[in-house]
């Protein structure tokens, strides 16, 4: 399930400023942004109510995606999509966040000139926020209701080690409380679209729960590979199809990173 969040309205902040996803490199340079303006656009509360006026940190800290890795007990860092490695030395404004192996993450950073032997990077967390990482599942005659078609469209797809990560947008009603579903599936109903020989087809799907379209909204989601690993050896990449928002029934092709 997924709904609004901080960082997808500021996804919807780069796109409404003509800042091409293209230029922000997202498949294949390190994912750092400037949020000098991060905290006036999106106006979380939570982070805001953490700083005291004398604390600077919205200056000069960056945003970028990765994949939490859990050291031990409590210990992490992070493996960015460029496959550097980032620790998070200072975590003094991270609270009631659980850390959990695997999990594709939004960071919110600042970083810091002291070097830690085997990371790339070292930082002071601002904040983490969760990206929805789902695995691939089947689509049967049974479950297809339940798993939708409603439009949806494709910004970007990436891969980035086993995930497939998809930056999207939907009409939703603005209310955080209301949610939409995304999965990736594998079709086997009758209606399936036979697979290319060098490439597996695979659907995005979305269940809006009959929500009112009144705002377009934005957001990424990544989904495991590993459960298509097997169907994948021998594969260039993937096919994906989706039931876009204006242009209805499209497909999209993402290759696999050699």
């Amino acid at each position: 399930m997924c709904s609004i969040s901080p960082y997808h309205a500021f996804l919807k902040y780069m796109r409404k400023n003509k800042i091409n996803s293209k230029k922000m490199q997202l498949m294949k340079k390190l994912r750092f942004y400037s949020v000098i303006l991060l905290l006036t656009f999106l106006a979380i509360p939570m982070l805001q109510s953490c700083l005291s006026d004398a604390d600077d940190t919205s200056n000069g800290t960056l945003f970028t995606i990765g994949t939490i890795k859990v050291i031990e007990d409590k210990e992490y860092y992070f493996n960015l999509d460029d496959g550097e490695k980032m620790y998070p030395s200072d975590t003094t404004y991270i609270h009631n966040y659980t850390v959990n192996d695997d999990q594709r993450v939004f960071i919110h950073f600042l970083p810091l000139e002291e070097s830690i032997p085997g990371y790339k990077y070292n930082v002071k967390l601002i904040q983490i926020e969760d990206i929805l990482t789902k695995d691939i599942i089947p689509l049967t005659e049974e479950t297809a209701d339940s798993i939708g078609n409603d439009h949806i469209n494709v910004v970007e797809l990436w891969i980035t080690g086993n995930y497939l990560n998809i930056e999207h947008q939907f009409f939703h009603n603005n209310n955080s409380s209301k949610k939409h579903m995304l999965n990736l599936v594998i079709n086997q109903t009758e209606q399936a679209s036979a697979s290319e020989d060098d490439y597996l087809t695979l659907e995005f799907r979305h269940n809006a729960y009959d929500d009112e379209p009144r705002t377009l909204g934005w957001g990424v989601v990544s989904f495991r590979l590993k459960e298509i690993a097997n169907q994948l050896v021998g594969k260039k990449g993937l096919k994906i199809i989706v039931n876009t928002i204006y242009d209805g029934k499209q497909t999209y092709t993402v290759d696999l990173k050699k």
